[in-house]
């Protein structure tokens, strides 16, 4: 006769200990598979790359980590892409009938590029990012080289199954233009904004105006300082098919404008912009406004004297529910900050540093 198993704890304990961890066992490998790829598998797997000319790097694979990775294949040079890529792919095993392909590109430049897919069967995978053109991934944007990576995404059929149409889903871009780095991310949730990143190399000090990208238009948002360079959001739409090519539009205006406002004197960008920045100062206003707005009318009723059970008075207890919507809806959290006026910028704002040769 066996015993009852102990009932657990309603709550837990009041104090945690902390046990010291396991030598050897790190989050990443308690996060692992249990079973390892063996060697037929991982030969019924790359069958399919082995007849496009993908052959198996048993050295580079990781069985643990059920990943297998292929030789690298080259890619000759064009007028496109001048120099060649070299393309590197992974396959990893998520489980039964769950696999993601990841393509990696590298131009003679160094900048590096993906493109990822997920689904049920190898061959499909292999089939999907075969079909995408890798001098894609390197367009030329504003007479610069961008990096762009992306997702290949399934639509379900009309019968609810997985053969339907592909798409490419953009992630991220990067490029240098001439000593400071650009980085687009749009690996955002639904509706969230992208984010560009400027960030600066070693040798170049830029100091760039708030509304730097916010004089292009309503999507880009005011330049803010951080760690390691300076970083604005972009608004994109919520979901595709409009969300990538509005990105890469986006992309491709704002490098020509970085192009052309970085190789000019910096005292030219007052000159060009001066009314889109007077717009852009009163954009960045805009929020504080609402917010100044909606916590000054709602005790502004009150002190009007509205009658008892009148949709005004009501309207004044939910100003605070009001002000936390709108904060909601703009997904990112207003400048409460006085924004200083438009002025000319000074000579050294984004000129290279001269070092002096002996």
């Amino acid at each position: 006769m066996y015993a009852p198993k102990p009932m657990r704890p309603l709550w837990p304990p009041p104090v945690k200990r902390n046990k010291p961890p396991k030598v050897g066992r790190t989050e990443d490998a308690r996060r692992q598979p249990k079973i390892p790829l063996t060697h037929h598998e991982i030969l019924a797997l790359a069958e399919p790359f082995t007849r496009r000319g993908r052959h198996v790097d048993l050295a580079g694979s990781d069985r643990l980590a059920r990943r297998i990775l292929f030789k690298p294949t080259g890619y000759p040079d064009t007028p496109d892409v001048p120099g060649g890529l070299t393309e590197t792919l992974v396959l990893e095993s998520h489980g039964r009938r769950h696999y993601g392909l990841i393509r990696t590109l590298i131009d003679a430049a160094g900048r590096v590029a993906t493109l990822r897919s997920d689904g049920p069967d190898p061959e499909a995978l292999i089939e999907q990012v075969d079909a995408v053109d890798p001098r894609r991934h390197f367009p030329s944007l504003g007479g610069v080289r961008v990096a762009c990576s992306y997702r290949i995404e399934t639509e379900p059929g009309a019968d609810g199954s997985a053969d339907g149409t592909s798409r490419l889903v953009f992630l991220s871009a990067s490029t240098d233009l001439d000593g400071i780095g650009l980085e687009l991310d749009a690996r955002v949730g639904h509706g969230m904004p992208a984010e560009i990143r400027l960030l600066p190399a070693p040798q170049r000090t830029i100091r760039p105006p708030e509304d730097l990208l916010a004089v292009l238009g309503w999507a880009w948002r005011s330049l803010r300082p951080f760690d390691t360079g300076w970083r604005a959001h972009l608004r994109i739409p919520a979901a595709e098919p409009a969300r990538t090519p509005d990105v890469e539009a986006k992309l491709a205006r704002t490098l020509e404008h970085l192009v052309a406002t970085l190789g000019s004197p910096p005292a030219d960008f007052h000159r060009t912009w001066l009314r889109q920045r007077w717009f852009a100062l009163a954009r960045r206003t805009l929020g504080l406004m609402t917010v100044a707005g909606l916590v000054v009318i709602g005790p502004g009723i009150l002190m009007f004297g509205a009658p008892e059970g009148s949709p005004l008075r009501l309207l004044s207890f939910v100003m605070p529910a009001l002000l936390i919507l709108v904060l909601i809806a703009r997904h990112e959290a207003p400048s409460m900050k006085i924004t200083p006026l438009p002025r000319p910028l000074p000579a050294g704002a984004w000129e290279p540093i001269r070092r002096e040769t002996r």
